[in-house]
């Protein structure tokens, strides 16, 4: 009996070591690496993370066939921040890349580089070093298009080969029929016209093609569709099968361009399958940050995109912009048909971790973590906090509902998440085990635990040169109104004003006042004009002040006159109407770029001046019903509005 033992434990032995042979031979073998991005599609937008209304059928085939992380961040909930954090390892803010990349106005506006510094870490250079063939199809948006013409291009960066969109350099495809000759006329490339619903069948043509040249060797190559971005242009007549699922024409453009979407990550797969590259290749998908939320969009319904239980969408810190369904599949070493739903990894860890399994090093100073485990398939805790940045002064789009809006900070260690404004404000502090549609602030039950999270943020956003006021106190989120702005809206602190936006109730002692980090750019020449009516029920009172004596700019009623005023350099202009306004008034002011001023009452050019340019950003933020700190125009502060204003809303150039 004995001796049988010891023969079963010798053979067991045996097995053991040839397994243990096996897979340090697999560990040996570089595997080809593919790297799936999408554009603006939400957690619960693939069927297997559990869209309820259109399936996903090649999606979720890769998910049974992998990993499913659903603890998985993206570290901007916007795209160019988003793809750099991806591509290096690090977060964005190393590289000044906070938001979306723009025009050089755009982006000088928001204290924003123009393009990825190519000295900048990157998984494909490393890569490409260690004998791999490197290729990126699809969306780039990391410099580059708009009047940047001096961006590197993607081989700058560690590519092989390159097809990029309209916001990159190089070979590109152009759907828009009015940006063939502006991207000529930057030049850098050979520029491919394309209707928008080709742009994927190409960016995967490309992809299978790369593939099928490299199969002798590791390859890594990233397909970055431009879909599920709106606007959603498919196939004509491809939508007309979602009719029975949706009575909104936006939502079913929306499904059928996500359904093409689906059918050519399908086409992908199944030629590493069919080129027997399962067992070598590793594949990961994911998406940049959540669904599209316009302001605009609510007007025939909710946007197209599904966060399933999560809060908020694109633009917002909250999980719904930037928690992302994430899938990897690698045949025979990531175990298949599971999901980990308590391991937190973030899109810096990608870099790291796909440079373990291809046996490269990495830089030393990189925020990511490899990961790797934790797609093997053994949950583990991340060793240290995911951190995000987000808002003003360096990003100004926000969610189309207030409810979406995020504060500018966080960070999630563990179970817990802490938001917070550099001021201190709308501090929200939530356990996501237990409350992962963050509804329940446990900032006023766990004060400690809040103060000590502001302060490892605080840390933070001091090592990446983020401005944070370390000494503010917390302060929990309080009632707020929104006024429209560039079609963004804005989210006034509410002292006792009645109403919603279109139609705001003041009493002569309520007002709303904007925080002042939140607050618009307007100086150096840039424009700005201010719409709205008013009801009155006196002859005086601030309908809306910006700044005071020194710079700004205010709307107001002077003995039944309504006025606009323009500061410069402690220079007051004024336009009056020429005519005592009775009943409902409307409004319309004007400061452009050569600092000319022009004021319309009831639609009739009541005046215009030069009022002259502003230098320095006024000191006050903006307030609504009231002008309470210096005064703007020729009157006392805080001179209190009493009565209604109708259809208040902003315009302020793009990028401020």
């Amino acid at each position: 009996m004995q001796q049988y033992t010891l023969t079963i434990l010798l053979l067991v032995a045996i097995s053991l070591g040839l397994e243990s042979a096996s897979a340090e031979e697999s560990k040996g073998e570089k595997p080809n690496i593919v790297v799936i991005f999408i554009d603006d599609m939400g957690f619960a937008d693939p069927s297997c993370f559990g869209n309820p209304l259109t399936k996903t059928p090649h999606i979720d085939k890769l998910a049974a066939e992998g990993i499913k992380l659903s603890n998985f961040y993206v570290n901007s909930p916007i795209c160019s921040a988003s793809r750099v954090a991806l591509t290096t390892g690090q977060y964005q803010g190393r590289w000044k890349i906070h938001s979306f990349l723009n025009t050089r106005a755009g982006n000088a506006n928001r204290g924003m580089a123009d393009y990825l510094d190519p000295s900048a870490p990157t998984t494909a250079k490393k890569l490409k070093a260690a004998g791999y063939a490197t290729a990126h199809f699809g969306k780039w948006h990391m410099g580059g298009g708009r009047d940047v013409d001096d961006a590197p291009l993607p081989q700058a960066y560690g590519f092989d080969e390159s097809l990029v969109s309209f916001e990159g350099l190089g070979d590109r495809i152009i759907s828009n029929p009015k940006g063939v000759e502006r991207a000529r006329a930057l030049g850098h490339g050979k520029v491919i016209p394309c209707k928008r619903w080709e742009r994927m069948q190409i960016q995967t043509d490309r992809t299978i093609d790369f593939i099928r040249r490299h199969r002798e060797k590791p390859f890594y190559v990233r397909l970055f569709p431009n879909d599920v971005h709106d606007a959603h242009v498919p196939r004509p007549g491809s939508a007309d099968k979602f009719k029975s699922v949706s009575d909104d024409p936006f939502v079913r453009d929306f499904f059928a361009v996500l359904e093409e979407m689906d059918r050519q990550i399908g086409r992908v797969i199944s030629t590493i399958d069919e080129l027997n590259l399962e067992k070598k290749t590793l594949i990961l998908f994911t998406s940049d940050n959540g669904p599209t939320d316009w302001p605009k969009k609510y007007k025939t319904g909710p946007p197209a995109g599904f966060t399933g239980p999560y809060r908020g969408r694109k633009w917002s810190l909250f999980e719904g912009g930037i928690r992302m369904p994430f899938i990897a599949r690698w045949t025979g070493t990531i175990p298949a048909g599971i999901e980990d739903t308590t391991s937190v990894m973030s899109a810096i860890d990608v870099s790291p971790t796909v440079c373990r399994f291809a046996g490269v090093p990495v830089e030393k100073n990189l925020d990511g973590l490899d990961r790797g485990d934790v797609l093997l398939g053994k949950a583990s805790r991340r060793a240290k906090p995911v951190f995000w940045q987000y808002g003003h002064p360096h990003a100004i789009l926000k969610g189309g509902k207030p409810e979406h809006q995020s504060p500018t900070f966080a960070m999630r260690d563990g179970r817990r998440k802490f938001l917070v404004n550099p001021d201190g404000s709308e501090a929200q502090l939530y356990d996501l085990e237990a409350d992962e549609g963050e509804s329940a602030n446990l900032l006023s039950k766990q004060p400690e635990r809040a103060a000590a999270m502001a302060g490892h943020i605080s840390a933070w956003a001091d090592n990446l040169g983020f401005a944070f006021d370390t000494e503010a106190p917390l302060a929990a989120p309080v009632p707020t109104i929104a006024i429209l702005a560039s079609n963004q809206l804005l989210r006034f602190v509410n002292h006792g004003v009645k109403g919603d936006t279109g139609s705001l109730q003041l009493d002569g002692k309520s007002w709303l006042d904007l925080p002042a980090f939140r607050a618009p750019k307007v100086a150096g020449g840039r424009s700005l004009q201010i719409k709205g009516t008013i009801r009155s029920d006196s002859s005086s009172g601030v309908i809306l002040a910006h700044g005071g004596g020194q710079a700004g700019y205010s709307v107001y009623l002077d003995k039944g006159h309504l006025c606009f005023a323009a500061c410069v350099n402690k220079k007051r202009t004024v336009v009056r109407s020429p005519d005592v306004i009775t009943g409902s008034a409307g409004f319309e002011a004007k400061w452009n770029a050569n600092g000319e001023v022009f004021f319309k009452v009831n639609g009739k050019l009541a005046g215009k001046a030069n009022a002259g340019i502003i230098q320095k950003e006024p000191g006050d933020s903006i307030q609504i019903g009231a002008d309470r700190v210096q005064p703007v125009g020729d009157y006392k502060t805080p001179n209190q509005f009493s009565g209604v204003i109708e259809n208040l809303m902003f315009k302020y150039p793009n990028g401020t």
